[in-house]
């Protein structure tokens, strides 16, 4: 495996594990059996927990180790607004635009959301709906053939990706389909004022699950994320 993708595949392999808490803050980072592992030299892994810490997602302490970083809710206030401000332009330039197949789209990606969030038993149930979320929200940017800056948008994302796995945990989940379903309505027949309401209102309740997740996890956090 060239030197290159070797430092790529570990970084994202890495990065996807701490996004879905199979590693939680806190949690010692060994590069060596992580190498092992994978199936890569020390070299590529190395350089990509430097990319991680780079990236706010890994703290590198000299003469300690690497550890996962906790979630910074500053830096997660600032991707959730980024977020929400590239979204709402989005789905604007799509408001009082759907053909009625691409109205269907949407609904069916609400109905197998609803469908596993009834079934807790449901295979993988946690990362299918995390799934099924991020297709809702990249519809509107396929719409407008923008789906490239959907995916790095969310790429560039780490504290927000990470918050949103305690949120499958607790009751959050279950106010998703009728939030979507209102971001659906808004798109289909409401103003830009009512479209930005639906989106902010979706995006923000994060903050119930920042509080909830705090409860248990104190430590898992940094920051005040009072900014949005």
């Amino acid at each position: 495996m060239p030197l290159r993708s070797a430092r790529e595949a570990a970084y994202e392999t890495i990065r996807s594990r701490i996004i879905t808490m199979e590693l939680k803050p806190g949690d010692e980072l060994n590069d060596h059996e992580l190498a092992q592992e994978l199936g890569i030299s020390r070299t590529p892994m190395r350089e990509a927990l430097i990319m991680l810490n780079i990236a706010h997602m890994v703290t590198i302490k000299p003469q300690s180790g690497t550890y996962v970083a906790p979630i910074d809710l500053e830096l997660m206030e600032m991707e959730q607004f980024a977020r929400f401000t590239l979204e709402k332009e989005i789905l604007n330039h799509i408001r009082g635009r759907l053909t009625g197949e691409q109205e269907a789209s949407y609904r069916v990606l609400i109905e197998k959301y609803r469908v596993l969030e009834d079934d807790p038993d449901a295979e993988n149930r946690e990362n299918r709906m995390l799934e099924l979320d991020n297709a809702f929200h990249r519809r509107a940017f396929e719409l407008c053939g923008m789906e490239a800056h959907f995916d790095h948008m969310l790429s560039t994302f780490q504290h927000i990706e990470r918050l949103r796995k305690f949120s499958l945990q607790n009751d959050e989940n279950k106010s998703v389909c009728a939030a979507h379903t209102r971001i659906l309505e808004a798109v289909l027949n409401g103003t830009e004022e009512d479209l930005s309401r639906a989106l902010s209102d979706h995006l923000r309740r994060y903050k119930i699950s920042v509080e909830q997740a705090r409860v248990d996890h104190p430590d898992y956090f940094i920051g005040t994320g009072e900014t949005w």
